[in-house]
């Protein structure tokens, strides 16, 4: 089958017109969650699970806690302190495009790494409260928790959503 030929006045556009084409859909929303999620889903899972362990060794505490389970509640929250602040430190892929659907993910993976901060001031206030067990800095570890929940939650599963997943890792 024999296409028909282009004027060659039309030509630079239908060539600018499939590079514009092309450019659109390696830089989609689904795209860009997909390399994010794939970037980084090792370690999404891990601290989604870290930070779900570390709240049920909270859960688990009679009163203060013993000395030992403070010891425990203490490395624990320090490996996830740890894990969190660099996950709080990922890049953002697609920072200042514009465009409603293209700020999606820079959205979503703003709200994940916010999230990961939260984390990590919530394990802070938590190793402080396993040194020296007071009930102000359980609250704190709690609100925190509160607040790395919400933005943890909301940007992973838009970024799931976005790449077409199930199962987001939530905290």
């Amino acid at each position: 089958m024999r296409l028909p030929r282009l004027s060659p006045r039309l030509c630079p556009i239908a060539v600018a017109g499939a590079l514009l084409l092309a450019g659109c859909a390696n830089g989609s929303p689904q795209n860009g969650a997909a390399g994010f999620l794939e970037e980084h889903s090792r370690a999404i899972t891990n601290l989604a699970q870290m930070t779900h362990a570390v709240a049920a060794e909270v859960g688990r505490l009679a009163g203060t806690g013993t000395s030992s389970q403070l010891t425990q509640l203490a490395r624990a929250a320090g490996e996830t302190h740890d894990y969190a602040v660099k996950a709080s430190e990922w890049d953002i892929p697609g920072g200042g495009q514009e465009g409603a659907e293209e700020e999606d993910v820079p959205r979503a993976t703003s709200q994940v790494t916010e999230g990961a901060g939260e984390v990590a001031k919530a394990m802070a206030y938590l190793k402080s409260y396993a040194s020296t067990p007071r009930t102000l800095a359980l609250r704190h570890y709690k609100g925190r928790l509160a607040n790395a929940r919400i933005e943890w939650n909301e940007g992973i599963a838009q970024l799931y959503y976005l790449a077409h997943r199930s199962h987001a890792p939530t905290l």
